[in-house]
């Protein structure tokens, strides 16, 4: 499936390249991009096969993301969200899913985890009202996840877009195309199918053998990679874009007329590559060991879980290293309005910023599972 749906992203990267300044000033992706991702399964990795998806594994949820990036980051981000939500969706019962993929294997899901609420419990299932935020790609999806706490725990719901509106705020430094803004529910009906506690999950209700593999990885670490992959192209895509300029863009006040004759400028080069490797390394590491724990239908240990998401969050900040390096190795030019780089330098900046990654919180819970201290930093671990 990975190689087919890469030489798709291949093919699509004149388009993307061409609609990235005007995603960027709309902030959104064009009906037309999408249209065009969706008609090369860009959105389909983590749909079931039943239902015309791919059912892939973690790494090339990675794969796909890291490839759509590396030629623009907002519809990196969006592939990322997009087969993210889905894989989410597919732990949600068969219903539920019906609802969602019932007509189409493209159907489009948004939302986001962090809890709003208030929900009352009716016959058959709950009103749910709130506010949510940030939901990446809203103005292309047909259902949103809102997530709110009951009294056993937290929990996701599956709404509808026509339950749901639109609050038009998303106006950020970085991935402005994404078009990641709040949606608010006001009494929706939620029937109990369309219910997903997380508490289960979390403590590894997906792992088991009557699931499809590629849905029992352990979840939070798989979602905190997730939205890792897109800093891994968009980091590849700054090494691209400055050693391509290298061969005609001198160094300003000194005798270098090519960049890449300057040993400096090399070492740059080099210090940036090789953080960008170890972002690989440590982000494929964790998503392979988290693709062999499923294939076996074995739950990660704590302290495995915490090292997978400290990889996810070592990987974004050596990208992010990295990315400053070449930055300045480039030369003030690629701040420019008119430079790509800026551009991946500010979609960069803002992905690296998503809760789920934050360097000190998963390093923290990952020090004190390496200490056999308690996790008192977050119960999703």
């Amino acid at each position: 499936m990975s190689s087919g749906v890469l030489d798709a992203i291949d093919a699509l990267a004149p388009h993307l390249t061409a609609a990235a300044p005007r995603a960027d000033a709309e902030r959104r992706l064009s009906d037309e991009t999408v249209a065009a991702m969706r008609e090369a399964g860009v959105f389909r990795t983590a749909t079931p096969k039943r239902y015309g998806g791919a059912e892939a594994t973690l790494r090339t949820h990675l794969e796909v993301a890291a490839a759509v990036a590396a030629i623009d980051g907002g519809a990196g981000w969006l592939t990322s969200l997009f087969n993210g939500n889905s894989w989410c969706v597919a732990l949600f019962p068969e219903q539920a899913q019906d609802d969602v993929w019932g007509d189409t294997p493209d159907t489009l899901v948004s939302g986001t985890l962090k809890p709003s609420g208030p929900v009352r419990r009716v016959p058959g299932g709950y009103r749910l009202s709130g506010a949510w935020s940030y939901a990446s790609g809203i103005w292309h999806a047909s259902w949103v996840i809102a997530s709110t706490v009951l009294e056993e725990g937290p929990a996701a719901f599956l709404v509808p877009r026509e339950d749901y509106e639109i609050i038009d705020e998303w106006h950020m430094a970085g991935m402005r195309s994404t078009g990641s803004n709040r949606y608010v529910i006001d009494g929706a009906f939620v029937p109990d199918h369309r219910v997903l506690r997380l508490g289960p999950l979390v403590a590894g209700a997906n792992v088991a053998p009557g699931i499809a593999s590629s849905y029992r990885t352990a979840i939070v670490p798989s979602l905190v990679l997730m939205v890792a992959g897109p800093q891994l192209g968009l980091g590849r895509a700054a090494l691209t874009h400055v050693m391509e300029a290298a061969g005609d863009k001198g160094i300003a006040f000194t005798t270098f007329a090519r960049q890449r004759d300057s040993v400096a400028f090399q070492l740059q080069i080099a210090e940036a590559a090789t953080a960008l490797d170890t972002a690989d390394l440590h982000a494929y590491r964790a998503a392979d060991a988290l693709g062999r724990h499923a294939a076996e239908a074995v739950l990660p240990t704590e302290l495995q879980r915490a090292r997978y998401r400290a990889d996810a969050a070592v990987a974004v900040r050596h990208v992010g290293s990295a990315i400053d390096t070449l930055m300045t190795a480039h030369g003030s030019s690629g701040l420019a309005d008119a430079s790509p780089l800026q551009r991946i330098w500010r979609d960069a900046s803002v992905a690296a910023r998503h809760g789920m990654l934050i360097p000190q919180v998963n390093l923290e819970i990952y020090g004190a599972a390496l200490l056999g201290a308690e996790n008192t930093v977050s119960p999703f671990a």
